[in-house]
């Protein structure tokens, strides 16, 4: 959960996630502890609101949590909800004013990395929208990047992303520029609860 100011209120959570929360928020990403899906619904609810969007770009996540976020945001001032595989309209349009809400496959709590193994509507989803959100249950955090090598052994997946923040680079004379390449703004919600057997 967050707080007023910001800070994380992590009260009864474990060891390793609270790390990896507090890494991920050293990394400019916007973060939440949830264990409910109304907890969730409601942090993805602020997130969108403050950030004000009006595209909410669904990639990655479980039938029922699509449903589920798809029911909390239709209707609500205009804004739209889809899945990245049936956006009609133009990329350049999906990137303003537009949250990406993604399902990651792993957090690392040594950096506070998200990891997406091989699932383009994921990829799509973390990167083409002006902001976007990590989904990602306790259970995924990883301590470094060693512990990944079983999971690439077992899932094989083609291709792994990795996000560290959000999009930023410099010129030449190090001045720092947010959102080129990617969102301008990142969240990451991690959830006491199974993500994908939501109904």
């Amino acid at each position: 959960m967050v707080g007023r100011e910001g800070e994380l209120v992590v009260a009864g959570v474990r060891p390793d996630v609270k790390e990896f929360l507090e890494r991920c928020k050293l990394n400019g990403l916007q973060v939440a502890y949830v264990r409910s899906i109304e907890a969730l619904l409601s942090v993805l609810t602020d997130w969108a609101s403050g950030w004000g969007v009006r595209w909410i770009i669904l990639g990655g996540l479980s039938k029922g949590l699509s449903e589920k976020i798809r029911g909390e945001f239709t209707g609500r001032s205009g804004c739209k909800v889809l899945e990245i595989g049936d956006a009609e309209t133009e990329i350049g349009e999906l990137r303003t004013s537009s949250l990406g809400v993604f399902r990651a496959n792993a957090g690392i709590k040594e950096t506070g990395g998200l990891v997406i193994f091989d699932n383009w509507a994921s990829n799509l989803a973390s990167l083409i929208p002006e902001y976007s959100v990590a989904l990602l249950e306790e259970g995924e955090i990883l301590q470094d990047y060693w512990m990944l090598t079983p999971v690439i052994r077992q899932t094989r997946p083609g291709g792994i992303v990795i996000i560290s923040g959000p999009s930023s680079t410099s010129d030449i004379e190090l001045t720092p520029i947010i959102g080129v390449h990617g969102p301008v703004g990142c969240g990451c919600i991690v959830a006491g609860i199974e993500l994908d057997e939501q109904v």
